[in-house]
């Protein structure tokens, strides 16, 4: 009885941290809960033991969970080596018309779909679509102007992914894109 239970904490561990391994972005814990047929207080020991084992054998990752997910990242001490190696998962396979779109919105928010297709002097309805299945933005509301339109601001996944904790820490884009002309 005993050796059944832990081997099936060891194949729920493996499953756990292969799941997240090939997963572009956060896991819900439900996901896992429903999956491995564990409450959620079962899951939460399973992660402490998983970053317990990692930390014994020390590499380079980690995960990072709260009450609602869990995700690999990679330690802190040595994300700076990997700058130049391989971007953010998450933005892997992005067109350049959506990056551009997706940096507008993280400068601009929030910014409606007409101001982004302005300043890009395209239309940029496939580029903002794309960013919302990904998760990188979201709706932040509604101008109260006819038609309503939608305006758009990045969400915690694109700050995640970039490894900023907030929008004040994105790198500055110079001047020319605070002058006071701009827009009137």
């Amino acid at each position: 009885m005993i050796e059944k239970l832990i081997l099936k904490k060891t194949m729920n561990k493996k499953i756990i941290t292969a799941t997240l391994l090939i997963s572009d972005g956060p896991v819900e814990h439900s996901y896992f809960i429903d999956l491995l047929g564990v409450t959620y207080e079962e899951l939460i020991n399973l992660l402490k033991d998983i970053n317990s084992e990692i930390r014994n054998i020390e590499l380079g990752f980690e995960i990072k969970y709260d009450k609602i997910k869990a995700d690999i990242k990679t330690i802190s001490e040595i994300s700076t080596y990997l700058n130049a190696v391989k971007p953010a998962s998450i933005l892997k396979g992005l067109s350049t018309p959506a990056l551009e779109t997706l940096a507008i919105i993280a400068y601009e928010q929030p910014v409606t779909k007409l101001k982004i297709s302005e300043i890009r002097g395209v239309e940029s309805e496939s580029s903002i679509k794309t960013l919302e299945a990904r998760g990188l933005i979201e709706s932040g509301g509604q101008l109260e102007l006819p038609g309503n339109p939608i305006l758009y601001i990045t969400t915690n996944l694109f700050l995640e992914k970039i490894d900023l904790t907030s929008l004040d820490d994105l790198p500055s884009i110079g001047e020319y894109f605070n002058s006071p002309n701009e827009e009137e």
